[in-house]
Parts: C-alpha cells; sequence; structure tokens
C-alpha cells in the first residue's frame, strides 16, 4: 500500500500536536505550497485549525500518488521532530497501511530491521538511513549497496583501533574475518569467567567466528551481484532483507565485541 494513505489519520495527530502557526510551518518544510495558505489567520473571528486543516487537504489532494507519498514521508519526519510524543500513535497509523519507522524514517513493513541503532556510530546509523530510503524509494540496488557499506565501515573502524593494515587490501569476506580475529580475546574473556571448560569456549570463539564469515560471503556475494558499487544491478527487493540480517548479525557482534570492557587481572580482583 501506498504510505500516502495514512494522511487521513495523520492529519488527526499534526492538529493535535501542533500550534496553528507550527502546522503551516511543517506543511511548508515538507514542500506543499505554503502561499496558498496565506490567507489563512488565527485570532478572533479568524480561521481554526480544523478550517486550516481542510485546506491542507485540499493541497494534498491536488498531488498525485507519489507526490502524496513523498509528502506524507516528509511529514513524518518533520512531525516526529516538533512533536517527537506522537511516535507511538504514528507508529500506529503507519502500521495501518503496511509501514514502520526506524528512527525518523519511514520504511515498508516488509523490510524488517531488528537493529537497535541509538548505540551505533553515527556513520552506522546513516548507513542503516540510506539503505531505508533507497529501499522506500525503489532503488534496490542503491539499498544493498548501503547495507554491504554498513559492514565495511564497522571492519575499517577495526582495523584502525588494531592497525591491521590497509582495509582495501583485503576482499571483502576477507576484511569481516580478520576484524572479527582481531578481537577474539573480547570475545573470550567474559567466558573464562564462567563454570565452561575450555574446550568449550574453544568451540563457541570457532562457530561464532565462522558464523560471521559465512555471514560475510553473503553479503560479499551480494555486495558483487546485486549492488550499485559497479554499476546498476537488477537486485530482487527479497534480497535486501537477507542482506540485512547478514549485517545485523555481524554488525551486533564487532560493535559489541568493541565495546567490551576487558576484566580486570584476576590479582587485581583479589587485592
Amino acid at each position: 500500500m501506498n504510505v500516502g494513505n495514512a494522511w487521513p489519520v495523520l492529519r488527526t495527530i499534526i492538529r493535535n500536536s501542533l500550534s496553528f502557526p507550527q502546522i503551516k510551518d511543517l506543511v511548508g518544510a515538507c514542500g506543499l505550497p505554503v502561499h496558498r495558505l496565506g490567507h489563512l489567520q488565527q485570532g478572533p473571528g479568524g480561521a481554526s485549525k480544523g478550517q486550516l486543516m481542510d485546506a491542507i487537504d485540499l493541497l494534498f489532494g491536488e498531488l498525485d500518488t507519489q507526490g502524496q507519498d513523498r509528502v506524507v514521508v516528509s511529514v513524518v519526519s518533520e512531525l516526529l521532530r516538533r512533536a517527537p510524543d506522537s511516535r507511538q500513535r504514528v507508529e500506529e497509523v503507519l502500521a495501518r497501511v503496511g509501514w514502520g519507522l526506524t528512527g525518523a524514517d519511514v520504511h515498508p513493513l516488509t523490510l524488517q530491521i531488528d537493529l537497535e541503532t541509538a548505540q551505533l556510530p553515527e556513520a552506522a546509523q546513516e548507513a542503516i538511513r540510506n539503505c531505508i530510503r533507497r529501499y522506500r524509494d525503489g532503488d534496490v540496488s542503491g539499498a544493498m549497496t548501503a547495507v554491504c557499506g554498513l559492514v565495511d565501515g564497522i571492519t575499517e573502524q577495526v582495523y584502525r583501533e588494531r592497525n591491521l593494515g590497509n582495509h582495501r587490501d583485503a576482499s571483502y569476506q576477507e576484511r569481516i574475518n580478520r576484524a572479527v580475529t582481531a578481537l577474539e580475546g573480547a570475545f573470550r574473556d567474559p567466558l573464562r569467567g564462567t563454570d565452561l571448560a575450555a574446550e568449550e569456549i574453544d568451540r563457541l570463539w570457532k562457530n561464532f567466528r565462522q558464523a560471521c564469515s559465512q555471514a560475510g560471503y553473503v553479503l560479499g556475494i551480494f555486495r558483487r551481484e546485486f549492488s550499485d558499487a559497479h554499476g546498476p544491478a537488477a537486485a530482487p527487493p527479497a534480497l535486501i532483507q537477507r542482506a540485512l540480517d547478514c549485517a545485523v548479525f555481524i554488525v551486533r557482534g564487532l560493535v559489541g565485541l568493541r565495546q567490551q570492557p576487558r576484566p580486570a587481572p584476576v590479582d587485581e580482583l583479589r587485592a
């Protein structure tokens, strides 16, 4: 379904959440011809918010389907920025027409993004936003590039922090393998304080490293065949979800290990 179909209920949230002048500012920021609302002024004997919204409805109705979708996407972003308490209601409205929210970005619910982005580096958050925007706008190969770039950015940071050499000298999968291997200590350290035998810790580490490598292999093939890194590509939309699933697993692992505090030496704990 088109996200523009959310407008009839979304307008009610706007009316209840913003003041008269704030509503005008919002629709102007979203590309509607706000100058055509200039005759509507608030005050004694002036227009009500209901009359203002009715006039905005007329402007919205003059747009084609693509234009309505574009305006609703912009309205959601601006509304969440100006009235963050409206988020839950906005999510409910969007879900009715098959759309969801990640941050302030609207995306089809066919694209499930199970990733808490607030704790990620800003570059990673921007990569996810790019993926959502490109997927939403029908640029599937561009969305694939953004997904693969998300993981590439994280591995590049590990390369730099651990002095692993030139990030670009390795293949895509090799970058992931080397980055994960460089964080082996961060994976093992918390497990050494448990009742797990050393052999079991070894098996856990090897399986985790292998899982990251296999996810990296999938992403590497998708990047080569279906991203726009080497020119336009006809990427099936369903592959974006699979790519995101692989990317989320790798990103969660690498970011978590990079942030893992190293435990104090045993002698310090006994002191």
